[in-house]
């Protein structure tokens, strides 16, 4: 049977923060209209967005088969790849809290992560850095070592 490795870390800290500012941009719309007893659809666009994104970063998952590191958010709409044999380096890192959560993106440089500061970071073949965020960071970088990532 082939090692793998499988993790979902939750993000309780994007589900938290998006789920409040959910309520909060919410909840007037709720009391104008009760008020005016009309239903203003378009000032409920905000809330639904929040709610929308709390759902897709809801958690991240990360695996880790023979051939290649796979992450996505929540309920999967888009997976992120890389094959084991394009990583030089793998090391763990502490994101600084300015970096924020969700996905950032600069040149060369990317991001994913739904809660915590702990990462992986992935020095690609092409110059390029991934961090990916866990709650579990000994375990994706031991992971990575032992199915073939530099």
């Amino acid at each position: 049977m082939a090692e793998h490795y499988h993790h979902t870390q939750r993000g309780i800290l994007m589900l938290t923060a998006l789920s409040l500012a959910a309520v909060l941009t919410g909840l007037p719309e709720i009391l104008v209209t009760l008020r005016s007893a009309q239903w203003p659809w378009l000032l409920f666009a905000p809330c639904v967005l929040l709610c929308a994104s709390a759902w897709l970063f809801s958690s991240l998952t990360v695996e880790v088969s023979g051939t290649e590191i796979c992450w996505y958010f929540g309920p999967g709409l888009w997976h992120y790849r890389v094959a084991l044999s394009d990583i030089e380096g793998v090391r763990i890192v502490r994101n600084m809290w300015l970096n924020g959560f969700g996905i950032r993106v600069r040149p060369g440089w990317r991001i994913y992560n739904v809660s915590g500061l702990d990462a992986v970071e992935l020095r690609l073949k092409t110059g390029d850095i991934r961090r990916i965020g866990t709650d579990d960071p000994r375990g994706l970088a031991a992971a990575l070592k032992r199915l073939g990532a530099a």
